[in-house]
């Protein structure tokens, strides 16, 4: 039971710094490159979209890490 929680708090964690960072690194890219989005469609798709996907890629990967570890 230890290691099942051990498991889903990496998968937690890892998932939502997954999206924290590719939020922030969308947010740095655009302040850096002066880039703009007028209609918002590019910030809504790494919200929305790629988002999720890196963190979903991240949490799966850092379950199975601790998992092996565990």
């Amino acid at each position: 039971m230890r290691k099942f929680f051990l498991v889903l708090a990496a998968f937690i964690g890892a998932a939502g710094l997954g999206l924290g960072l590719c939020l922030l690194g969308y947010i740095s890219y655009t302040s850096l490159t002066s880039f703009v989005d007028r209609e918002g469609a590019v910030a809504m798709s790494v919200a929305f979209f790629i988002g999720p996907v890196v963190a979903l890629v991240c949490g799966i990967v850092a379950a199975i890490w601790a998992a092996r570890r565990a």
